[in-house]
């Protein structure tokens, strides 16, 4: 039993070390115009979590009635 709950900590751990760790994201977005033009850019997201960088990456979002760009990491 304290085997089994030792291996569970150790992966919780390394669960969580590997969740909270900071590095270089890259942000991908693609847009489409009001006149059908696509392309694609980059954002490089410097030393973030995973999840700020999610966060960070969406707001490069946009919607209006002249182009559409959707963004994920």
């Amino acid at each position: 039993m304290k085997k089994l709950l030792r291996t569970g900590l150790g992966l919780f751990a390394v669960a969580v070390l590997f969740t909270a760790c900071k590095k270089d994201h890259v942000c991908t977005c693609k847009y489409t115009n009001s006149l059908g033009v696509e392309g694609t850019e980059t954002h490089t997201l410097k030393n973030q979590t995973r999840a700020d960088a999610v966060e960070n990456c969406e707001n490069f979002e946009r919607n209006s009635s002249f182009s559409t760009i959707n963004c994920n990491l």
